[in-house]
């Protein structure tokens, strides 16, 4: 039996590094980078949940079709944390995971991950490139073990999501490195920019 998929956007951080709030900066198709993000996920018939507390992208979100925002009941503690709020112990389901700050991620690529991780669909599957991990853009099933495993990460304080990623089976994806561009820091943008 097939699991069924949804997508999650993480887009709660405190963009602290940027000095303004990410998921609102323009993409290169106009949109700000949470729009951009929603309709890349939906393209590919994914519901999609945004966690986030920000009330300003509950209001940018307003009325679009298979999307769901929930904040956080916590301040901020991280991805991981945000996750664990999703994160059912389901056999059925499976959740593709992606922050709000990679812009340049490709319909392309994203559906190249998705056949993937059918071929695998017990297993997660980590996007990687440029020789490192990129965990938070990747598919990861619902179950009691995987649930476990977060709870147990979470509950010894760390909270890591490479914490959690050593206690539960995965399998990585090669991923061209222009897709995976995290930003972060205004000088990460300008250089995006450029």
């Amino acid at each position: 039996m097939s699991r069924s998929l949804r997508a999650v956007l993480f887009a709660g951080g405190a963009s602290q590094r940027m000095g303004s709030d990410k998921a609102l900066l323009r993409h290169a198709n106009g949109d700000p980078w949470l729009v951009a993000s929603v309709k890349l996920l939906r393209s590919v018939g994914l519901e999609v949940w945004v966690l986030s507390g920000h009330a300003s992208h509950r209001d940018c979100l307003a009325g679009q079709s298979g999307v769901t925002v929930q904040a956080e009941p916590w301040a901020p503690a991280g991805p991981l944390q945000a996750f664990s709020c999703v994160l059912s112990e389901r056999e059925d389901e499976a959740w593709l995971t992606l922050p709000v700050d990679m812009p340049g991620l490709r319909r392309s690529t994203l559906q190249s991950l998705l056949r993937h991780w059918r071929q695998a669909e017990s297993q997660a599957l980590v996007a990687e490139g440029d020789d490192r991990l990129q965990p938070l853009f990747g598919v990861y099933p619902c179950g009691a073990h995987n649930r476990c495993a977060l709870d147990q990460e979470l509950a010894q304080g760390r909270g890591r999501w490479f914490g959690w990623l050593e206690r539960i089976p995965y399998s990585t994806f090669l991923c061209p490195d222009r897709d995976l561009i995290n930003v972060n820091r205004p000088d990460d943008l300008a250089a995006l920019m450029r």
